[in-house]
């Protein structure tokens, strides 16, 4: 098995250009294995700051970049969707565009793939971090094996999304990231691919820096009632696909919906307290 692999990346106007540039220049410079193809959506208008980001890591990296552009914005799902379409590689890598991957991370990924064809996707543990790596000193560790990261797929997702490294033909197969599940379209996508029988894996090292700023805003977006109708819309979505029955949803609503409705403070003491380590 060769080592070619995309990355699959989405940028939108909000994201500030030192962190875009931090970002790329981890899995262009920094890395032990160099990616074959950096497939790049660029979700509608993002100004003048982010694009000369973008044209330097072009001009520094001729042929690595494949561009895909919305003349508006889409949202996440939408980009990956498209994004993973336009991929030219067997194998992919997810990347937010205000994290860091650590220099071995693709190199690690990739092996690992090729020494076990019989696993799908193939995340790992991440440290989070408010203004540079290293400053909050917490981590976000998911299970080794496939049977204990699906142990409890039903309430969580098995994987730190921007860690994953995968085969795209199982995604596709899966039916690729859905374009309108707006904040679910990563763990919807593992649920479908764990019900077709997709095997998972997690390495159990830190491979990435995950940017999570003070955790507030975070969990700003997760809270309150337009999350909860975003996610009651994810559950019925589930139920449509038979990939959750109602007990399964009755029991995500009754342990979920609760905590969407604390004050976000709160929230955010029980998620660094009892969630991380």
């Amino acid at each position: 098995m060769t080592k070619l692999f995309s990355v699959l990346i989405s940028v939108y106007f909000s994201e500030k250009p030192k962190n875009l540039e931090d970002s790329l220049f981890s899995i262009t410079k920094a890395q032990t294995l160099r990616p074959s193809e950096i497939t790049l959506v660029i979700d509608g208008p993002i100004g003048l700051d982010l694009e000369q980001v973008i044209d330097k890591f072009i001009d520094q990296n001729i042929g690595l970049f494949k561009i895909i552009r919305f003349k508006e914005n889409k949202g996440l799902g939408y980009a990956l969707h498209e994004g993973l379409k336009a991929c030219s590689h067997e194998i992919v890598a997810r990347m937010d565009s205000d994290d860091i991957s650590l220099p071995d991370r693709f190199d690690k990924q990739m092996n690992f793939l090729i020494n076990h064809p019989e696993i799908d996707v193939v995340g790992s543990n991440l440290e989070e971090f408010n203004k540079h790596p290293g400053d909050l000193k917490r981590f976000k560790i998911n299970p080794e094996k496939h049977e204990d990261l699906v142990a409890k797929i039903r309430l969580k997702s098995p994987f730190n999304h921007p860690t994953i490294m995968f085969r795209k033909n199982a995604f596709m197969e899966a039916g690729n990231y859905s374009k309108d599940l707006m904040l679910f379209e990563d763990y919807s996508l593992f649920l479908r691919l764990w019900k077709r029988g997709a095997r998972f894996h997690n390495i159990q090292e830190n491979l990435l820096y995950f940017r999570v700023g003070t955790g507030i805003e975070t969990i700003k977006r997760r809270s309150g009632k337009h999350y909860l109708l975003k996610e009651l819309k994810f559950l019925n979505y589930l139920r449509s696909k038979h990939i959750f029955s109602f007990t399964d949803k009755l029991l995500y609503m009754l342990i979920k919906f609760p905590i969407r409705l604390l004050p976000p403070k709160i929230v955010l003491f029980i998620y660094n307290s009892f969630l991380r380590k």
